[in-house]
């Protein structure tokens, strides 16, 4: 492996979030790059930001130019940026950050090895994308957790809340992905699964195949391994009776 092919990576903001990340990390060692502990160890850095809160976005740009000072005094070539941040001010960011040398918007995986190859690149528009289990990724939790994300983005339209613009319209990813998804992660000695999403209460109504939230905890308590599911992000509206009924009579 050649030494340009190493890579750092933050991830900043909440579990969602790290989900993008640990996906960007497996789809990097698929190619043959080496993720390293360090800044100083790599010749490629890649921050993946949240822009939900300013201090949120405060704490990005200090990370930003913290790595940014490697490229004068150590081996860091090239400084990436991605994720919420980038999706929420746009091209502004050039001017005021030209430390970078190439941006990602959110849900724009499938061009992160373009926007590393070619330093100037820009990629931002309506967040759609939603890897499913065929991507590969990297699992940077302990060994015993884990986050399944079921679905991305919200539909919800909220007067206070930019969800919406960061990460595009509420999708949901199919249940046959997700078991899939679960049974390798209990292969892998995972015992908690954290079930997250914009809104997972909104699982599966726009896939028009007739099931939700209880139907997928249901098949996934199936799953031999799993001993502990966590429902994180859930909208209080969409709390049903069906849904409350189901966890108070489930065993995991």
């Amino acid at each position: 492996m050649g030494d340009d092919r190493k890579i750092y990576v933050v991830s900043l903001g909440c579990a969602k979030n790290l989900v993008d990340t640990e996906h960007m990390m497996g789809v990097l060692a698929k190619e043959g790059y080496s993720v390293v502990m360090r800044p100083e160890e790599a010749q490629i850095a890649l921050v993946n930001t949240c822009g939900f809160l300013e201090e949120a976005v405060e704490e990005a740009i200090e990370v930003i130019l913290d790595i940014a000072r490697h490229k004068e005094k150590g081996s860091l070539k090239r400084l990436v940026v991605a994720g919420c941040m980038v999706q929420r001010y746009g091209y502004k960011l050039k001017k005021e950050l030209p430390e970078v040398d190439a941006w990602l918007g959110s849900a724009q995986i499938p061009r992160l090895l373009k926007a590393i190859a070619q330093p100037g690149t820009f990629y931002i528009e309506r967040p759609l994308y939603l890897p499913d289990h065929q991507v590969p990724r990297i699992r940077a939790t302990p060994p015993y957790l884990a986050y399944l994300r079921i679905s991305d983005g919200c539909s919800n339209r909220c007067t206070f809340c930019m969800i919406p613009k960061l990460r595009g319209p509420h999708r949901s990813r199919t249940l046959d992905s997700l078991i899939q998804e679960a049974a390798w992660m209990a292969t892998e000695g995972v015992k908690e699964l954290n079930l997250v999403g914009q809104d997972i209460t909104a699982y599966g109504r726009d896939l028009g195949r007739g099931y939700g939230l209880v139907q997928l905890v249901q098949e996934l308590e199936k799953i031999e391994g799993i001993e502990w599911i966590r429902l994180l992000y859930a909208n209080p509206e969409g709390i049903t009776e069906k849904i409350l009924d189901h966890l108070e009579g489930s065993k995991k």
